[in-house]
């Protein structure tokens, strides 16, 4: 999302010429988030899971809390793992989130309650694949993962982690009414395409 260009241009005028060397038929396609092609997400098998940050950033101290929102634009391959702000306002009945509350340590044997919530409106394949991701993506032997449904959380880590109870949308019929369009000039002339309905 806010990453610069100086990797591209690392890759481009440097490794790119390696890996021809080593694979003759390789495809270099650049791809901005969020409008991923369905060969590329078809890679990831509905696991595609987008963090927010810099690569190779070592937290100090305690590792932050972690929300995820379960993601889809119209097709299940383009289901993706996408972190928002840690609160409780980014809640919405009609969708699944994945909370990591970290507890204890810093690296991969720290401790953590991990929470798949399951939104009270949203639909059951969401819900299995929200459980899925959770067990394949954040389940380790230090860590206790809870399934919770809308209603049954518990406040002493849950609501602690999102910083206190708040109020978050409860139902979601805008998407029902909701278009996003895309706007480009990149073909020289200005066109505005539907992305999904």
């Amino acid at each position: 999302r806010r990453a610069p260009n100086m990797g591209w241009l690392t890759f481009t005028f440097g490794l790119e010429r390696k890996f021809k060397q080593l694979c003759k038929r390789l495809e270099v396609v650049r791809t901005h988030q969020q409008q991923e092609s369905l060969k590329f997400l078809s890679h990831f098998h509905r696991q595609f899971v987008l963090r927010d940050g810099k690569r190779n950033l070592k937290p100090e101290g305690r590792l932050p809390v972690e929300l995820f929102e379960l993601r889809s634009n119209g097709s299940a391959l383009c289901t993706r793992l996408v972190q928002v702000k840690a609160e409780a306002s980014q809640l919405n009945s009609a969708f699944c989130y994945i909370l990591n509350v970290p507890l204890e340590g810093n690296g991969e044997t720290s401790s953590a309650i991990v929470y798949a919530w399951i939104g009270s409106k949203s639909d059951p394949d969401s819900a299995r694949l929200i459980e899925q991701m959770a067990e394949d993506k954040f389940n380790n032997p230090w860590v206790s993962l809870q399934v919770l449904t809308e209603g049954s959380e518990p406040d002493n880590f849950f609501w602690v982690a999102l910083g206190g109870r708040k109020p978050y949308d409860t139902d979601a019929d805008y998407l029902n009414y909701t278009r996003l369009f895309r706007c480009s000039n990149e073909k020289g002339y200005f066109t505005v395409s539907e992305k999904c309905t």
